[in-house]
């Protein structure tokens, strides 16, 4: 058993010392020639590091800095903490991955631009207004699994425009892990020109469901109020009511 020990103990340790050691730049450079990610202005080691820019597609961080967590090789994990930016908007996260193959974020945090988040993420047609602060406490997935996820996301004097401008108010969807062991979404708002409660979830049968009361405030004009009626169905009550499910790939 001592002799297991020690053995571990002097592979974390020549691991350790070859992360300390290793300069950043040489590996970055074999990065920027074998993948879409390009990494400009490095400094320091793979165990402390810098860069002034990485960009991949659209997406362009600044001012990035990360350091490896030596604690967590002790519990079968490799991980590093990440601060940069996103449009002068801070992004700090502890990124990692355990011996098995899950992936983990922990601690994440992130403010972006609604206009900024539809821009990244292709949608088309409607404008996104106001602004949005990510707080993810924990999230792990793996290759062909459904994501677990702990925290919550905040869109303030949220807006949506697409024939006309709808207000939403402050939104908050509340991330949490459902009985099924499937990511669960609750949905809410407080203001706006429609009210918004229910629930989303990702579920591995049809990899997405949607449960939504949508109801016309005092401040709703008539294009909004029949726009609702283009995509959810009317209730005697007035509200209206969204349920869908079915492929990801259908609303990507």
């Amino acid at each position: 058993m001592k002799k297991r020990h020690y053995l571990l103990t002097a592979i974390i340790s020549y691991f350790v010392l070859l992360i300390a050691t290793i300069p950043a730049k040489p590996v970055t450079n074999l990065i920027n020639d074998n993948s879409p990610l390009t990494i400009q202005g490095v400094s320091g080691t793979l165990w402390s590091g810098s860069a002034y820019a990485i960009s991949i597609n659209n997406l362009q961080l600044k001012r990035t800095q990360w350091s490896f967590n030596l604690w967590q090789l002790f519990t079968g994990k490799i991980a590093i903490d990440i601060n940069t930016h996103f449009s002068n908007n801070k992004i700090s996260a502890e990124l990692g991955s355990s011996f098995t193959g899950r992936y983990f974020v922990n601690e994440l945090s992130a403010k972006i631009a609604a206009h900024e988040v539809a821009q990244l993420a292709n949608i088309p047609l409607a404008q996104l207004g106001g602004m949005i602060s990510v707080n993810i406490k924990h999230a792990e997935w793996k290759q062909g699994e459904l994501p677990l996820a702990d925290g919550e996301i905040k869109w303030n004097n949220a807006s949506i425009t697409v024939a006309d401008t709808a207000s939403l108010g402050n939104v908050s969807i509340v991330l949490s892990e459902s009985d099924q062991q499937s990511l669960k979404a609750t949905i809410n708002n407080q203001g706006g020109d429609i009210k918004i409660s229910g629930t989303a979830a990702l579920v591995p049968e049809k990899n997405y469901t949607a449960n939504m009361k949508l109801s016309p405030t005092a401040t709703a004009n008539n294009n909004i109020r029949q726009s609702l009626g283009l995509f959810a169905q009317k209730q005697p009550n007035g509200e209206y009511l969204l349920r869908k499910s079915g492929s990801l790939d259908q609303i990507m």
